[in-house]
């Protein structure tokens, strides 16, 4: 293509939905999860097919950020102080920052809410993020996924709308005015973790269809992702940043209430499959031939050093 990025190192972008299991597609058998936009991304890019992480989620985040297993970083657990990852940890962001890259988050930190660890500490120049691990959990008491409080770099920002549409409206934004530069955006949805807060036009058709109210709830969370990947995707084309971004989109362990698995065992917390085979989908038009599935066994740990691969810079 004659796109304005050719010659230049990619861009990357880095979706973590969260609490999503390996069954909460469509494309792996599930027919009554509505996600048409992330069937179609992983049939048209490639889908690692075995790609593994830890069973609870701030562990895979500190893996994904560092290429090291997450004791080594210092994040044991999830919450009572296992979440904060060592503040000389050398994340992606930093390495990719220090080679000329615009680095911003928008969404689920989950590594240390304090002075070293914040986003802003370890390598992102912007950062739309919500302390603790998740909007409503404590301390970040009393919030919703509708209007939340949130943390724009780290000052207290009250914000308008829906708590994924935000984050991925701060990542379009940010893509735009970055958009003649290389950019590393990183983009961890709190959703759909509980509390299971969404519009009742996402999750009443599908109790209406027969599901319980639970599945019903993340199933409509997860519809909304599917809507904004879509406006994601149509926003880097009018951007002309398609071709030369690095898309993924990986889930950071399997569903936490029982629901379709794709007949994996187990859920988040357990490191059988079905807490630990994640989603992983994969797209760069310039970079990468796409309309594969890829059997060999990947995990966490290797985003990293991939995308800085890619990027020409050694790890």
């Amino acid at each position: 293509s004659d796109s304005p990025q050719r010659g230049r190192p990619p861009n990357f972008i880095v979706i973590l939905t969260d609490d999503q299991g390996f069954g909460d597609v469509g494309i792996h058998g599930n027919a009554d999860i509505r996600t048409p936009t992330l069937d179609r991304f992983a049939t048209e890019g490639v889908e690692l097919l075995r790609f593994y992480v830890e069973p609870v989620c701030a562990p895979t985040r500190a893996a994904l950020m560092t290429d090291r297993y997450h004791y080594r970083s210092g994040v044991i657990h999830t919450s009572r102080g296992g979440a904060k990852m060592h503040g000389e940890e050398n994340t992606v962001a930093e390495m990719l920052q220090s080679a000329g890259y615009r680095t911003g988050l928008f969404g689920k930190w989950h590594l240390g809410d304090n002075y070293p660890m914040r986003p802003t500490d370890q390598g992102f120049e912007e950062a739309l993020w919500h302390k603790s691990g998740g909007i409503g959990q404590a301390p970040d008491k009393p919030n919703s996924y509708f209007d939340p409080w949130l943390w724009r770099d780290n000052a207290k920002v009250s914000s308008e709308g829906y708590c994924t549409d935000i984050f991925f409206d701060g990542a379009m934004d940010f893509a735009e005015r970055h958009r003649e530069e290389p950019f590393f955006i990183y983009l961890p949805t709190n959703a759909p973790h509980t509390p299971l807060e969404v519009a009742d036009s996402y999750w009443k058709p599908y109790a209406d269809a027969g599901l319980d109210e639970t599945t019903a709830r993340v199933y409509g969370m997860v519809e909304n992702i599917d809507q904004n990947l879509e406006r994601l995707l149509d926003r880097l084309d009018e951007l002309g940043l398609r071709d030369n971004t690095v898309i993924a989109v990986i889930s950071d362990n399997g569903p936490q209430q029982s629901r379709y698995t794709a007949d994996l065992r187990g859920l988040k917390g357990t490191a059988y499959e079905g807490g630990i085979r994640a989603l992983s989908f994969w797209q760069w038009p310039d970079g990468i031939e796409g309309g594969r599935k890829i059997d060999a066994v990947a995990g966490h740990i290797d985003v990293a050093p991939t995308l800085l691969e890619w990027a020409g810079i050694a790890a």
